[in-house]
């Protein structure tokens, strides 16, 4: 059976399906992949973030800022299977805002490409039309955010695209994976980032996956035992050593800790993304590892610091602002009420001040930030985002409610190609009468 739409194979033409989804890399800093909305379909780009639930798609009548153009959009007046609820609400993410009303709609997600078994079709998704944005869409990043994380930090009667996909029995197994590359990687060795559903891919990591249960069925929260830099442990949980947990975001660049981890690194000498510490180089500093259920992931110096930045100690301080990315963890929601006039969406913090003797007050010296930022989301979990998961390929299985990490594959000829080479199809384009 064949979609008559997209003309792709429908739901593995009858059977659960293993898609593959392409994501498109915007400067190291998030990862988009088209999808299709309504009937016929609409394509628009979407960040699928496991560190929020709900769904929220761009609508064309939306202005955005400094008059800025939308690349793509979603128009319900064109759709044909588009309803529309009396349901609103307000979502605050750690780094914007989003408001507008629910309504349901077709969705396909995956393509014909070689790597998919057939495109997934989810009947009916309940999702966020949104009619006010701050700091989220910009018009040439992307016009969707597909959340991926647990139904208990989904809006009441909610269904989350994932869930919805476990319902309608879509997927050969309830499991998804991010395999992450960077634009250096893309375009010397033409290695492509890719999220697949329904399976995860052995080809793109290396060695053996550990798996880690998922404590908090919010996020994805499981065990941290504790961090260390420079092979030095902090002894982070020590005062709690069984409810210290972090999550994993595909949604953010950055890291975070709860604020008082952040207060303790900062007095144990250790670089934030908004504390400055002196330092002649990255490696002075060194590596970062996160102890998670009792295995190690390490992170080089030049994986989680920035490079280091020329300090005038003679100006007495100077001012350093960093974002999450461009959504960050879901903070709260807000039922029934619209959005406020202002929200404070950006992370941004001076850094302390440095003052020094007379005698090196001329001197310009170097200082060291890192990734990893102050923010208290739910349980106080830490958090790790795109930078780590870059690392480490991460898949997210559902089925047995685990986590799964392994090194993830660099090396070689190109791991994500379409049987053919080449990009899938814009199927919103296509003529049915030009089908195969």
């Amino acid at each position: 059976m064949v979609d008559e739409v997209t003309h792709c194979p429908l739901n593995g033409n009858g059977e659960p399906v293993k898609a593959h989804i392409f994501q498109n890399n915007l400067s190291d800093n998030a990862y988009v992949s088209d999808f299709y909305v309504g009937n016929p379909p609409q394509k628009v780009r979407g960040l699928f973030d496991t560190g929020s639930t709900n769904t929220w798609i761009l609508n064309e009548a939306v202005q955005l800022p400094g008059g800025a153009q939308k690349e793509y959009s979603f128009k319900p007046d064109v759709s044909s299977s588009f309803a529309e609820t009396d349901q609103r609400a307000f979502i605050q993410f750690g780094s914007g805002a989003l408001s507008g009303n629910f309504v349901t709609d077709d969705v396909r997600l995956g393509s014909c490409d070689g790597q998919s078994s057939g495109q997934v079709h989810i009947a009916h998704q309940k999702f966020g039309n949104v009619l006010k944005q701050k700091t989220i869409f910009n018009g040439d990043n992307f016009e969707a955010i597909v959340g991926m994380a647990y139904p208990a930090l989904a809006e009441k009667g909610v269904t989350p695209v994932f869930d919805e996909m476990m319902g309608q029995k879509l997927l050969a197994s309830n499991m998804f994976a991010f395999y992450l590359t960077t634009q250096e990687e893309e375009a010397q060795k033409g290695r492509k980032s890719d999220l697949t559903l329904g399976y995860y891919d052995e080809s793109k990591f290396t060695g053996a996956v550990d798996w880690h249960d998922i404590k908090l069925k919010y996020m994805f929260g499981v065990q941290l035992d504790d961090m260390l830099v420079g092979g030095k442990p902090l002894n982070i949980c020590q005062s709690t050593p069984h409810a210290c947990l972090i999550t994993f975001d595909s949604g953010t660049s950055l890291g975070s800790v709860p604020s008082a981890a952040a207060t303790a690194l900062i007095k144990a000498g250790i670089p934030t993304a908004d504390h400055m510490v002196e330092c002649t180089s990255r490696e002075e500093v060194g590596e970062l590892t996160y102890v998670i259920g009792g295995k190690h992931y390490t992170l080089s110096p030049e994986e989680w610091l920035f490079p280091e930045t020329n300090l005038n100690l003679a100006q007495g301080g100077q001012r350093i602002q960093h974002r999450l990315g461009p959504v960050g963890p879901q903070l709260f929601m807000q039922l029934e009420g619209p959005a406020p006039e202002s929200v404070n969406v950006m992370v941004e913090a001076d850094t302390q001040k440095h003052h020094a003797s007379k005698e090196v007050n001329d001197q310009v010296k170097k200082a060291c930030t890192s990734s990893i930022m102050s923010m208290d989301i739910k349980n106080d979990m830490f958090l790790v985002g795109d930078i780590f998961m870059r690392k480490f390929y991460t898949i997210f299985d559902r089925d047995n409610d685990k986590v799964g990490l392994a090194l993830a594959a660099h090396e070689g000829a190109s791991l994500a190609q379409t049987s053919s080479g080449e990009e899938p199809e814009d199927f919103s384009q296509k003529d049915k009468k030009g089908s195969k």
